[in-house]
């Protein structure tokens, strides 16, 4: 199989000058998306990334999910059509700040690893259930290892440690 074609829309929008937040784009997330259609053998894979603040999240979260809460991040299938997939994946910056030190990592690395996972539900992973949710955390560990994420290895031990839903406002 070829290399997949990847196109990402990747936008910030961030209020006010909390200068703690990632607000620059990481050239990871463009080889993140690759190494993620590549393990699923998609011939594309098109995502508009939006990396947003707590406020912004939950009044999404709110609009599309019904959930009037703030979260680390959502995603959403626009299209799919054979080896091709089209996503949305919507990110706060603002949670990965907060969150990052749990993981003992950066705010940039905690943002993108909910790319990661945004991704990955984009191309048809899920976990809601334990096993489902099992084979996600390794393949996102699989994924920020290659990225060379330090840390990486701990993640699946971490990540269900830590609640990211209905974070307190």
């Amino acid at each position: 199989m070829h290399k997949p074609t990847i196109e990402l829309d990747i936008a910030y929008h961030l209020s006010g000058s909390d200068e703690t937040l990632p607000n620059q784009e990481d050239s990871r997330i463009a080889w993140a998306a690759a190494w993620i259609a590549e393990q699923f053998k998609l011939s594309k894979l098109y995502a508009s990334i939006a990396i947003v603040d707590d406020e912004t999240m939950r009044q999404l979260n709110a609009e599309r999910l019904g959930h009037d809460w703030p979260t680390d991040v959502i995603s959403f299938v626009l299209d799919e059509l054979d080896d091709s997939v089209e996503g949305e994946v919507i990110a706060s910056a603002e949670t990965a700040a907060q969150m990052c030190s749990a993981a003992g990592w950066s705010a940039e690395d905690e943002l993108l690893l909910y790319i990661v996972h945004g991704l990955l539900h984009a191309v048809g992973m899920d976990d809601i259930e334990p096993e489902d949710r099992h084979a996600m955390r390794l393949m996102e560990r699989d994924c920020l290892l290659a990225l060379g994420v330090a840390h990486a290895k701990l993640h699946v031990l971490r990540f269900d440690a830590v609640t990211h839903s209905e974070v307190d406002p």
